[in-house]
C-alpha cells in the first residue's frame, strides 16, 4: 500500500522539480532588461547609490535584483520586490559597509523572475574613473535674479568626509571664469559659500569647480549648474536675521527635458542640520542631513498629493534614528516610476528630539517649519518640467520686530522621565502665551492652550484625516494629536504648526516617550 502511493505520488513530484536547461525555452533564458548605474565617478555613487533598470519590448518583471561585482566580491546590492512597472526604475543600492568603490572594471548584473520564466540575468561591464573631490553643491535658486551680485552655494562632504583648502570656481559654457572664492579650514558637513559676481549673472548653463584636498590627496569635482530667467522668494533668503526670525526660500525650476544642474536647491536648519530639495525624472525628495549623528531628528509633514488620477491626504514622518543612516529622506512622488503629472505641498516641522537614549534632553535645537509646493509634468520624453517653491523658516532671539517667529518644544523617553519636562511655554511678543502640556500619566492632559482674548481656527490632522474647529474666544485650546499635526490661525493672523508623537500606554513605562514641537509665526 505504501508503495502504491509512493508511485501515485511520484509524477506530481516531477512536476514540481525545476526544469533541466535544455527545456527552458529560448525566450526564457535572456533577461530583457538592460542597467546602469547613476554615476561612473565613485564619489557620486556614494553619494546617489541607485542602479538604472529599464525593462525592454514591454516585458514585466517581478523580484529585480542588482549586483556591482568585482574579481568575485559584492561591493553593492539593489533590491525591488513585487512588480517592476513599465518603462525605467531607479532601485537604491545599499553599499557594501566594508568595501569601498574605486577606480575599475567591475561587473554589474541585473537579474528577475517573468511569467512563465525561471529567474534569469543579464550582465554589463562598468568601468569606474577616479574618485571625485567629496564635495558636492547645492544652489539657493537657479533663477539669474535670485542671484544678484553672487551665486550663494550650500557645499557640503559627501559621507561627511574631511575636505580642506577649498577654491570654488564659476564657469561658463565658454570656460571663462565669472565667479571664484576659497574656504578656509576643513569641514565634514555642510558650509555656505558666496560667489561675488563681478557683472550680471546670464542666463545658461554653468561649471562649477571645486578643487580641494580628502584622503590625503588633491582633487577636483565639477558639477553642471544652469540658471534661467526669472526671480523668486529665493532673493529674499536671510541667513543673519534683522527681525525675529530667519526665513530662506530655494526654488528648483526648469523644462524642455533641461533638468541638469536645474534639478536641487539647498536650505539649513540652525542648529539641527542642512538638507536638499530634488526634482528630476527619476528622483522627487527632500533630503536631509542632520549636524549631529548621534542626536534623533524628525521631518513631520502634512502632505497633499493630486497626480489627476486621484488625490491623497495624509501624515508622514521621516526621521533619523540609530538604525538609520547619515541623512533621510522623504519623497513627494506617490508611485515609483514618478506619477505623469502631480502637483503637491508639504506643511511641516524639522524638529530636534535630543541625543539617542537621553531620557530628558534640555539642549533642544529651535524648530524649523517648511512649507513647500511643486508641480511637474514628465508625460513626454525631452519635454518634461518640474518647478518647487520651498519656504523655510526658524525664531531669531536677536530681535523681536516683525516677521517673528517663537518657538518651544517636549521631549521625554520612559514615563519616570517625564516629571519637570512634560510642559513648556514660550510667548509671542505682542500676542500671547503658548503652553503645551504632554503628561505620561494616562489620563494627563496632553493639550495646548494659547493664552489670548480673541479667538481662532484649529485644525487638526491626524492619518489621512483634517478637521476644523473655530473657537469664537480665547484661550484656544486644543489636545495633541496621538500622532499628528495641528494648525492654527488666530484671529489676529498669527499662525501656528506644532508636530506631536505620543505613547502612553505601554505594558512597559519605560517604552512610552513624547516629542512636540511648535512654531508660531507673527507678521509673515
Amino acid at each position: 500500500m505504501r508503495l502504491r502511493l509512493v508511485l501515485l505520488t511520484l509524477p506530481f513530484a516531477l512536476l514540481l522539480a525545476p526544469a533541466p536547461a535544455s527545456a527552458i525555452s529560448h525566450a526564457c533564458r535572456t533577461l530583457p532588461a538592460t542597467v546602469s548605474l547613476s554615476s561612473s565617478d565613485p564619489t557620486i555613487l556614494r553619494d546617489d547609490p541607485q542602479a538604472i533598470v529599464r525593462a525592454k519590448r514591454g516585458a514585466r518583471l517581478d523580484d529585480v535584483r542588482v549586483t556591482l561585482l568585482r574579481k568575485g566580491r559584492r561591493y553593492a546590492t539593489g533590491l525591488l520586490t513585487g512588480r517592476l512597472a513599465q518603462g525605467r526604475i531607479a532601485i537604491p543600492l545599499r553599499l557594501d559597509a566594508g568595501r569601498r568603490v574605486g577606480a575599475g572594471t567591475y561587473r554589474l548584473v541585473v537579474s528577475a523572475t517573468r511569467a512563465g520564466c525561471p529567474r534569469a540575468s543579464a550582465a554589463r561591464t562598468w568601468r569606474f574613473g577616479t574618485p571625485s573631490l567629496p564635495v558636492r553643491a547645492a544652489p539657493i535658486s537657479t533663477l539669474v535674479s535670485d542671484n544678484r551680485g553672487g551665486v550663494t552655494l550650500l557645499l557640503r562632504s559627501v559621507d561627511r568626509q574631511p575636505v580642506s583648502g577649498v577654491r570654488v570656481s564659476l564657469l561658463n559654457d565658454r570656460g571663462e571664469t565669472v565667479a571664484q572664492t576659497t574656504h578656509a579650514g576643513a569641514f565634514t558637513g555642510q558650509v555656505t559659500i558666496d560667489l561675488p559676481l563681478a557683472g550680471t549673472l546670464t542666463p545658461g548653463s554653468y561649471t562649477l569647480r571645486v578643487t580641494g584636498r580628502s584622503g590625503g590627496g588633491s582633487s577636483v569635482s565639477e558639477q553642471k549648474l544652469a540658471f534661467a530667467p526669472g526671480a523668486s522668494q529665493a532673493s529674499e533668503t536671510s541667513t543673519t536675521a534683522t527681525t525675529g526670525l530667519i526665513a530662506q526660500h530655494a526654488t528648483i525650476d526648469w523644462s524642455d527635458g533641461a533638468w541638469q544642474g536645474r534639478e536641487v536647491a539647498g536650505f539649513v536648519a540652525p542648529g539641527i542640520g542642512y538638507g536638499e530639495i530634488v526634482c528630476r525624472p527619476d528622483a522627487q525628495w527632500i533630503r536631509f542631513y542632520p549636524n549631529d549623528l548621534n542626536r534623533e531628528v524628525a521631518m513631520m509633514n502634512w502632505t497633499y498629493k493630486d497626480w489627476t488620477e486621484n488625490t491623497e491626504k495624509a501624515i508622514r514622518e521621516a526621521d533619523h534614528t540609530i538604525f538609520t543612516g547619515k541623512d533621510f529622506r522623504e519623497g513627494l512622488n506617490k508611485f515609483g516610476p514618478a506619477e505623469k503629472l502631480s502637483t503637491g505641498q508639504f506643511d511641516g516641522l524639522i524638529s530636534d528630539r535630543g541625543g539617542f537614549g537621553v531620557p530628558a534632553p534640555t539642549d533642544l535645537a529651535a524648530p524649523t517649519s517648511l512649507k513647500l509646493t511643486w508641480q511637474w509634468d514628465f508625460s513626454r520624453a525631452g519635454a518634461e518640467r518640474c518647478h518647487v517653491d520651498a519656504t523655510f523658516i526658524t525664531q531669531s532671539l536677536s530681535s523681536d520686530l516683525p516677521p517673528l517667529a517663537r518657538s518651544g518644544s517636549i521631549a521625554w523617553r520612559g514615563s519616570d522621565a517625564a516629571s519637570g519636562h512634560d510642559a513648556t511655554a514660550f510667548a509671542i511678543p505682542g500676542v500671547g502665551t503658548v503652553n503645551i502640556a504632554c503628561s505620561a500619566a494616562p489620563l494627563g492632559p496632553r493639550a495646548i492652550s494659547i493664552d489670548v482674548p480673541f479667538g481662532g481656527t484649529v485644525t487638526t490632522r491626524e492619518g489621512s484625516d483634517d478637521t476644523a474647529r473655530p473657537q469664537d474666544m480665547g484661550p484656544v485650546n486644543a489636545d495633541l494629536p496621538n500622532n499628528g499635526m495641528l494648525f492654527v490661525t488666530l484671529a489676529d493672523g498669527t499662525r501656528l504648526i506644532l508636530s506631536s508623537r505620543w505613547k502612553v500606554n505601554d505594558p512597559d513605562p519605560a517604552q512610552n516617550s513624547c516629542f512636540v514641537a511648535a512654531q508660531a509665526i507673527v507678521g509673515a
